[in-house]
């Protein structure tokens, strides 16, 4: 059993279609979970989100009444292992409220109870060493006087040799395969891995090898973020309705320039399985388990562009940001 010394969130938004692999997400923070002797130094904040103002719920397929009641026996199940603090909130059918405004609340209302804010996503698995590499960490830059930084587990292969240095060692030689069935490679970092797999490729590590740049580079999923860099104001920008790992980037960059480090586990492996083949369900008029970029509504692929042209201005310093409302008129219009 391992008992922490500093306290943490681990918080998450879980969208509506995404509820048939919540069951793997709540496998995962019971993998991890379970060993904590002290649980109530982790906060569990989960928010469950059927919001459908981009994409509807499929009613022939499942009720809103049905998906609630899965939520709440993933709950349940952290409940039974002893799990001390849970937070729940349901975003309702009618609400604009989504990764980036979750973030950027967990970000600001933790930061003042938690020595670290870590990022859940449904599709994703801490490693169950997580806690213990934080712990061992945090004594390090303690005693060096470091207190603003964002850390990342390993992942496997990601994209271009841009993302090498937050790969884990065993797969930085691999070359990333570019095509329609990466998904399916169990090497390549979209695809989905099994937890006893992920366990057992990290239970060979003896010591945790911490390296870190003085950029950030973050894909969004099992992201931990020092209490003290929020404090500093390093968030989710407003201006962001979606992107909100890019922009939490962009501020650490504009707010910290060279002071900014970001510490990567290269020996702990996690996962982040963005092309999960129950990532994207009983979304009505759309067939798209795994998530494709290019089979996703309409609707989504506006608030999309919307929020990728904030990012631009955010970057660049110019040009007035979309809200949700001039999304909700570009619908109407259509």
């Amino acid at each position: 059993m391992t008992k922490l010394n500093k306290k943490y969130v681990i918080g998450t938004n879980i969208m509506f279609f995404e509820i048939e692999m919540y069951k793997d997400f709540i496998d995962g923070l019971i993998n991890l979970l379970e060993d904590i002797e002290n649980k109530e130094n982790v906060y569990i904040d989960l928010c469950f989100n059927v919001s459908q103002l981009i994409e509807k719920i499929d009613t022939s397929k499942i009720t809103e009444k049905q998906l609630i009641a899965k939520f709440d026996d993933g709950v349940k199940r952290l409940e039974k292992i002893g799990t001390k603090n849970i937070k729940t909130r349901i975003v309702k059918e009618d609400e604009f409220y989504f990764h980036a405004d979750y973030r950027r609340d967990l970000n600001y209302n933790y930061c003042k109870i938690v020595d670290y804010v870590m990022w859940g996503e449904t599709d994703s698995f801490f490693p169950k060493e997580a806690f213990q590499a934080l712990e061992s960490l945090s004594e390090y830059t303690d005693s060096e006087n470091i207190y603003r930084y964002i850390m990342c587990f390993a992942d496997r292969k990601m994209w271009d040799d841009s993302w090498n240095p937050t790969v884990h060692i065993d797969y930085e030689h691999l070359q990333y395969i570019d095509d329609d069935e990466h998904h399916l490679h169990k090497t390549q970092a979209k695809s989905f891995l099994p937890i006893e797999e992920m366990n057992e490729i990290n239970s060979k590590v003896e010591d945790f090898d911490f390296r870190y740049i003085h950029y950030p580079k973050i894909d969004g999923s099992c992201l931990v973020i020092s209490s003290d860099l929020i404090k500093s104001g390093v968030n989710v920008p407003l201006c962001l309705i979606y992107n909100d790992d890019e922009g939490l980037s962009v501020m650490a960059q504009k707010l910290c320039g060279k002071d900014f480090r970001q510490f990567i586990c290269k020996n702990l492996l996690k996962v982040h399985a963005r092309r999960h083949p129950n990532k994207r369900l009983y979304v009505l008029d759309e067939d798209n388990p795994n998530s494709f970029e290019d089979r996703k509504t309409n609707a989504f692929n506006t608030f999309k562009n919307l929020s990728q042209y904030n990012i631009q201005n955010l970057i660049n310093g110019k040009g007035k940001f979309y809200e949700y409302n001039d999304f909700k008129k570009l619908m109407e219009e259509k």
